[in-house]
């Protein structure tokens, strides 16, 4: 009994976490096949335990945390989850289900609709007026978020046609089409700002945005999928004809809807669709089946977490079981060293896939896998292939043991173990013809220095010819040594002389992510050129200061001082500044402007809670501004900014003598 109790124990804890990650934070942790697997396993142990099964298990709850920033809603009745099944058994133990409870003299009819992934939501209608929009929240307290959803264009303000009731509850999702996905990702990149990790959570994070303007630009869609009807004089009593009705008042409605008797219609509807959903432009994650009559609805009723008469048949990750024929180990930019597995070609979503990362020495001993086992492959999210399992029943006796590398692959240099990352790495720099290729092919990115027309292609050519070595031989290039290179010819050489010319007129921030630092990307890069601004200065600073800029931890703070630390790198990037010339202009022109600010070069730290603006949007404003953001209170500290219910800073402060400036007085000063 412990030990079932210990495994419901972590089962619960694993999957909170995730409910957490997932609902208010906006990020998956792992697939939805993946949470799903573990949710049930969590179900069969409370069925056959139930004097372990607990209000706060996962199993008992409904949605997803509620966040501070909006008011809370009780909903008139509960927005439930559904059911899940991935397999035709699990659905037609429902359909079971539902016949026999079926009395009505008639056969029941099923309404079959795509299951959106996206964001549920109910809307309240007065007298034909949008009065509240909430989501679903934890079922039953939701978040008020009727600003928001007045600025999407597919939900009606006022209802239009007739026979509306004079109070009315609209149900559906809210969703991002997959193009307007990719033109947010792009435009969040270029401003250097965090990119969403899928449609779903771009839906959630603009549908909860503060400030409605910005919900309104981000193109959401409503469609509705039920309703319910508080007081009408029309009762209509079948689900499909209450879409139809939905449809008339104004709201977006599927298409793609179909009204079945047969299991087999049903069936045929979801296989439909599991093969053609990459062609929509918008993410589905199976087929919603709901009993269509209304009174049978209501008879079947619901249990705590889900109506008995809908159930979600959701298509499942795809995998497949292959062999393992052998493992490569590959050298990264920063001399990480990563296992590849190479095994017997399987076809998954219509694509073969031949190999997939094992990421590090830890995961191949957590799989405990073995060239020539029998492995299971998954298409996480149907994108990356992953090895996710090894079938050791299957396992045979001409099984190898895989041993990770001590020497680098590439150049033979002593590997090393950072025990805090986990993970190997070849620390030989430009020495490793792997690194030397990638550090380089970085440096002339689109990202970096972006140098038009010197692809990687191009840049292997150049050092398998010894025409360059390093980053800087690059600047030295003449079209002549270009055109040594095949399909190279005078035009197109000059073309690629002119942009290496051009990058050297660059910015700091992409000149630090241009250098390859571990660890080190845009974003971080783009602290380090705010806090620093000079060159010297970066290359003057001490390990204190790194970790005191926002944003960066001791990890972070530790592999920049480790590199440039290190006197090749220094003259690395020496040689680039002064003697080849890579220069800003930013610097000059910010400091004039800056230092008419009086936050200039002063070192902040932040306490309390804030009104106007969060905490992450004043270190903007504060960083913008020329300042230096500091996580504690030191003797060096120029300024305390604080808020509503301060802490320990605010006293340190005060002990110390540091200025302290309320919220109010830095509204003023900015």
């Amino acid at each position: 009994m412990k030990s079932i109790k210990k495994k419901i124990n972590e089962l619960r804890k694993k999957l909170l976490k995730y409910d957490f990650f997932y609902h208010t934070l906006n990020q998956s942790l792992i697939s939805d096949a993946e949470y799903d697997y573990l949710l049930n396993q969590l179900y069969n142990l409370e069925l056959h335990n139930k004097e372990l099964i607990t209000l706060d298990s996962p199993t008992q709850k409904v949605g997803s945390y509620i966040i501070n920033n909006f008011k809370k809603v009780v909903h008139f009745s509960p927005m439930l989850s559904l059911e899940n099944t991935f397999d035709l058994n699990g659905y037609l133990s429902f359909e079971k289900r539902i016949k026999n409870v079926e009395d009505f003299g008639k056969p029941a009819l099923f309404c079959c609709e795509l299951k959106m992934d996206g964001v549920a939501l109910s809307i309240i209608y007065e007298k034909g007026v949008l009065v509240r929009a909430s989501t679903r929240g934890d079922g039953y307290i939701g978040e008020n978020v009727t600003s928001n959803a007045k600025m999407i264009k597919s939900i009606p303000i006022r209802l239009n046609s007739y026979n509306i009731p004079s109070r009315l509850e609209i149900r559906g999702e809210v969703i991002m089409l997959k193009s307007d996905f990719i033109t947010l990702n792009n435009q969040l990149a270029l401003d250097n700002k965090k990119i969403f990790s899928n449609p779903r959570n771009a839906a959630s994070g603009s549908l909860r945005q503060i400030n409605p303007d910005i919900t309104e630009k981000r193109k959401l869609i409503f469609f509705c999928y039920g309703c319910n009807f508080f007081k009408t004089t029309e009762e209509i009593s079948s689900h499909y004809e209450r879409l139809k009705q939905c449809k008339k008042w104004g709201f977006l409605v599927q298409k793609n809807i179909l009204l079945c008797i047969q299991h087999i219609e049903v069936y045929n509807f979801y296989k439909k669709f599991e093969k053609n959903r990459f062609f929509l432009n918008f993410h589905i994650d199976g087929i919603v089946i709901k009993a269509d009559s209304i009174l049978l609805q209501k008879k079947l009723g619901n249990n705590n977490t889900s109506p008995k008469w809908a159930i979600a048949f959701k298509f499942p990750d795809k995998e497949k079981i292959t062999k393992l024929i052998d493992v490569k180990f590959q050298v990264g930019r920063t001399g990480v060293i990563t296992p590849v597995g190479y095994f017997e070609p399987v076809k998954i979503s219509g694509v073969i896939i031949r190999k997939a990362s094992l990421y590090n020495k830890n995961e191949i001993q957590r799989l405990n896998i073995h060239i020539n086992d029998m492995i299971i492959i998954r298409r996480a999210g149907d994108v990356i292939p992953k090895i996710t399992n090894v079938i050791k029943n299957k396992r045979l006796s001409n099984i190898k043991k895989i041993f990770f590398p001590v020497l680098c692959p590439s150049c033979n240099s002593l590997l090393i173990k950072n025990e805090d990352e986990s993970i190997i790495r070849c620390h030989a720099g430009f020495i490793c013809y792997a690194q030397k290729k990638r550090i380089i092919h970085h440096f002339f990115s689109k990202s970096a220095l972006n140098v038009i027309g010197l692809g990687p292609s191009i840049i292997n050519q150049l050092i398998k010819h010894n025409i360059i070595d390093n980053v800087m031989s690059v600047f030295y290039l003449t079209p002549e040594k270009l055109k040594k290179i095949e399909y190279i010819q005078e035009k197109k050489s000059i073309k690629i002389i002119n942009a290496i010319l051009k990058s050297k007129k660059t910015t700091f921030s992409r000149f630090i992510y241009a250098l390859s630092i571990p660890y080190v990307g845009k974003t971080i890069s783009e602290k380090i050129a705010s806090y620093f601004i000079t060159v010297k200065q970066l290359l003057d600073t001490n390990i204190l200061e790194l970790y005191s800029i926002s944003g960066i931890g001791h990890t972070i703070s530790n592999s920049i001082f480790n590199y440039i630390s290190l006197d090749s790198n220094r003259n690395v990037i020496i040689e680039l500044t002064k003697n080849i010339g890579i220069s800003w202009d930013e610097s000059d022109k910010r400091n004039d402007v800056l230092k008419k600010t009086f936050f200039f070069n002063k070192k902040i730290v932040l306490t309390g809670k804030f009104k106007s603006y969060s905490r992450r949007e004043i270190k903007e404003i504060l960083i913008k501004l020329g300042a230096k953001i500091l996580n504690n209170i030191s003797q060096n500290t120029d300024f305390l900014i604080y808020g509503k219910k301060v802490g320990s800073k605010y006293f340190n402060a005060s002990k110390l003598k540091i200025k302290l400036i309320s919220e109010k007085e830095f509204l003023f000063l900015i």
